[in-house]
């Protein structure tokens, strides 16, 4: 279910600090994942490598700490931060990795908790991404700080929209984001933006990249939380103005990594390219 935003919920966005040494996401944000020790070396929980991790499976986010082996295994959850992980397996793919969890993951398809969900089905889609990165869990062997969402979402999912708000010094979601109406791109840098609803902003005085602190928010509920902005499947309004996409001599293209999409279906991801632009004849 999606519902607007309110006023009453339009709280000022926390800014994400994280604490410690961090590894780059590509997207301008950084992973609190690691100390430093003496000599300046990040120092983990195991001899090897820690990161984020985050399962969403049919709008139901997994338990990882009840599914995770024991400290010291070749992949472990934290067992005081439920979205930390720990590897001390050279080489270790992502798929080995979840396996340990009771997830089985493969390029087109998952098995949690005695059900598999496969792209072919109509209304599932299935998602991997490490740092922002769309990966086969297969191949992609794990390294040092990766902030990992696997999300699996069905046609009958029931969640919730804005969904949890997720902490600022938690793993969340980011990503690019283009905003053109009739050849001016809207800077999100402006302060307005900067201090938008707790869920969805921008921060740091940067344009992008967006930020979303809830793993069941719509594209829709996201921009319509923007000040001035309002977004349907075929419309955008900004500033008062209405472009209808039905109108003959507009066009409004909506779209997330290149492909069209309707806000108030699609859920945002982590590493979300959101390209919205209008034109007019």
């Amino acid at each position: 279910m999606t519902d607007s935003p309110t006023a009453d919920e339009t709280t000022p966005a926390a800014t994400d600090s994280p604490t410690g040494t961090a590894t780059g996401d590509g997207h301008g944000h950084s992973h609190g994942n690691e100390t430093e020790g003496e000599n300046g070396s990040s120092t983990n929980g195991t001899d090897g490598a820690n990161g984020k991790l985050t399962v969403v499976v049919a709008g139901n986010e997994v338990p990882l700490q009840e599914q995770s082996q024991s400290e010291g295994s070749s992949f472990y959850i934290d067992e005081d931060d439920p979205h930390t992980w720990h590897g001390s397996t050279s080489g270790q793919t992502l798929a080995e990795a979840l396996s340990t969890l009771g997830i089985d993951a493969g390029p087109q398809e998952l098995s949690y908790d005695g059900e598999t969900y496969t792209e072919s089905t109509e209304g599932t889609g299935i998602y991997v991404r490490v740092n922002g990165e769309e990966v086969d869990p297969t191949q992609y062997e794990l390294s040092d700080g990766d902030e990992i969402w696997v999300t699996v979402e069905t046609a009958d999912m029931d969640v919730e929209t804005p969904g949890e708000y997720i902490k600022a010094d938690q793993q969340h979601i980011h990503g690019p984001i283009t905003f053109e109406v009739e050849g001016e791109e809207l800077d999100f840098s402006e302060d307005r933006y900067q201090t938008n609803h707790q869920l969805f902003h921008f921060e740091g005085g940067h344009a992008e990249p967006w930020h979303a602190h809830s793993w069941s928010m719509t594209l829709e509920w996201a921009m319509n939380s923007l000040d001035g902005i309002n977004v349907t499947e075929n419309s955008v309004t900004y500033d008062g103005t209405t472009y209808d996409g039905s109108d003959s001599d507009t066009t409004v293209t909506i779209e997330v990594n290149g492909e069209s999409v309707d806000p108030s279906e699609y859920y945002l991801k982590d590493g979300d390219n959101v390209n919205i632009v209008v034109e007019t004849e």
